[in-house]
């Protein structure tokens, strides 16, 4: 049925209708375009691949692209005949190929180019091209757009998927057959376009391209070099190898090598060409030690994921060393390097790197040697981040990530090993016990702490003189013998201010009143005690004087006084357990 018709008014400018996905031709672009098109016209087998292989297909058929490159020649013989052309190029049968060439040739005719189609596709790139015939927008694009390396593969795909490679350069398109071996010039173009300074080295025995601080000869036999490597062997011969330095500098608006590499052919399988090696091992590791089994399979599945494009080229070589650090599980790991935890020198030159004053590093190599006396008990490693967290890893080893400060250390490790670094210090038993206790009870910075050493160790001398420090008693003689001992430590601002805390029982209290009225700091503080907790430590008075007043003695002699003064202590300490009842 007629659709209705179109009433058109006086005056009424014409609308011009434009296909989707076409535009207008710019200048440029038509420029770009007509040469194009010209040098198809002029010389249309340079612009199709050449065959390399002579071989054939089992039982004797013809490979695809010679049945193609077949079908060209005749519309090659025929590029001046637009009527014959035209027809070809809308035929329903035939190749499809063959089909978009036809059409690329007649649209070499036109003289002017106005209107032109769009070509986008995320991996071959995108282009201008003009529509004509029944052809594939791709193929078309392709064979209009010879010098884009990549987009002149486009009209091929359907032969590589059936089996066949091709390469593409500057200098050559070809086609290897179902054999992958690309040329030697293809090598050359691509590692050339690249964004990494390869050096070709020639007099090995395979020629071998590496950037810049790694050695060929060292490539080729395996061994480390430079800050690590990827190492691309093509099994047609030649090796390169890319350092880890030039792998990190990639930022992500850059194209990965990968991407780059497979879109040089088709199919964009590099695997079918080359295999991917990583060589890496933190410093002091073995040159003839393998690596875990673990430390491979971490590797090989980082260089999947790039492969897969699904990894930023610029993490590769952090995530390559960081699988090789997860997989050890023996030994000390400190940042980057490895060290086997037998030798106390090597540990602490191994901690030169991480921040911390010689004094902290020497503390930190003493405790970290003592952990690795011990080593894992349970199959599992520990691992002391920048932050000073501790957390399990699943190799049995012990690891100092990067960037953690010795102080760090000294903290993830001063509960379970701060004894055995002070005994490393110089240290131990009782004085070496409440120094201990001290820094993990209230921690000062580790800095503070060796600073303050020399004062620390006098107190703890000097606490170490108390027998009653550790009888673990309780009840009101218990609470006066803590408030002396803390007033003569800590001072008696501190111990009164816990004297006048909220107490939980009547003996508690009379205890605190007690020690305040011996130490001359009860004016005042009343207030805070009721009548029955006064009354009862104003009976403990004299007990509760005679300790504190023996205990400053103690705290203050001479070393040659102590054991005739501790008989004092505890004679005093025995009347205050009578006086407040708690005596056996």
């Amino acid at each position: 049925m007629a659709g209705p018709s179109k009433v058109e008014f006086p005056g009424q400018k014409k609308q011009r209708v434009r296909m989707r996905g076409t535009k207008h031709a710019n200048e440029a672009t038509a420029n770009k375009l007509k040469r194009e098109l010209a040098s198809l016209l002029e010389n249309p087998r340079a612009h199709l691949p050449v065959m390399t292989w002579k071989g054939k297909l089992s039982w004797g058929r013809t490979d695809p692209v010679t049945k193609t490159m077949k079908e060209l020649e005749n519309i090659i013989r025929k590029k001046d005949n637009l009527t014959w052309l035209g027809k070809r190029m809308m035929s329903k049968r035939g190749d499809p190929v063959a089909k978009a060439f036809a059409g690329s040739l007649h649209a070499a005719h036109d003289e002017d180019i106005t209107m032109v189609g769009n070509f986008t596709s995320g991996s071959f790139g995108s282009a201008s091209f003009i529509r004509r015939g029944d052809g594939k927008q791709g193929y078309l694009a392709g064979l209009q757009n010879y010098s884009n390396l990549t987009l002149r593969m486009l009209p091929w795909e359907d032969h590589a998927k059936r089996g066949m490679y091709f390469f593409t350069w500057k200098g050559g398109f070809v086609c290897t057959g179902p054999e992958p071996t690309p040329p030697d010039e293809w090598l050359d173009d691509v590692l050339g376009r690249s964004r990494f300074a390869f050096t070709k080295v020639g007099d090995l025995s395979q020629p071998v391209w590496v950037t810049e601080g790694i050695d060929a000869q060292s490539v080729l036999d395996f061994k480390p070099s430079g800050d690590g490597y990827l190492r691309f062997t093509l099994k047609h011969g030649p090796v390169l190898a890319i350092g880890f330095d030039e792998l990190s500098k990639t930022t992500k608006k850059e194209s990965s090598f990968i991407h780059h590499m497979a879109l040089s052919m088709l199919p964009p399988f590099l695997p079918s060409i080359l295999t991917i090696d990583a060589n890496w091992a933190p410093a002091g590791w073995g040159e003839d030690t393998p690596l875990p089994d673990a430390a491979g399979e971490g590797m090989d599945k980082i260089i999947d994921a790039w492969q897969g494009l699904t990894m930023n080229e610029g993490v590769i070589s952090l995530a390559i060393k960081r699988a090789v650090l997860d997989s050890i599980d023996s030994g000390l790991v400190v940042g980057d390097s490895w060290v086997a935890g037998d030798n106390l020198e090597d540990i602490e030159n191994a901690l030169q790197a991480h921040s911390g004053s010689n004094d902290e590093r020497h503390l930190s190599a003493h405790m970290l040697f003592a952990s690795m006396k011990e080593g894992s008990t349970d199959g599992e490693g520990l691992r002391i981040t920048a932050k000073g967290d501790v957390s399990e890893r699943k190799a049995a080893a012990l690891e100092v990530m990067t960037g953690t400060s010795c102080g760090n250390i000294l903290g993830a490790l001063w509960e379970k090993w701060g004894m055995d670094g002070l005994a490393g210090l110089g240290i131990s038993g009782i004085e070496a016990e409440e120094i201990w206790k001290k820094q993990l009870k209230k921690p000062k910075p580790f800095g503070t702490f060796l600073k303050g050493l020399d004062s620390a160790r006098e107190t703890a001398q000097k606490i170490a003189r108390f027998p009653t420090r550790d009888s673990g008693v309780t009840g009101a003689t218990g609470a006066v013998h803590d408030l002396i001992l803390q007033g003569l430590l800590e001072g008696a601002g501190k111990a009164e201010r816990t004297a006048t805390q909220r107490h939980d029982s009547i003996d508690s209290a009379a205890a605190a009143w007690a020690w305040l009225l011996a130490a001359n700091r009860s004016t005042g503080q009343e207030w805070h005690f009721e009548i029955n907790a006064r009354d009862r430590g104003g009976a403990w008075l004299g007990a509760t004087k005679q300790l504190l007043d023996v205990g400053t003695k103690l705290f203050n002699c001479e070393q040659d006084d102590v054991d005739g003064i501790q008989s004092e202590w505890l004679e005093a300490f025995a009347a205050l357990k009578t006086v407040t009842g708690e005596a056996n």
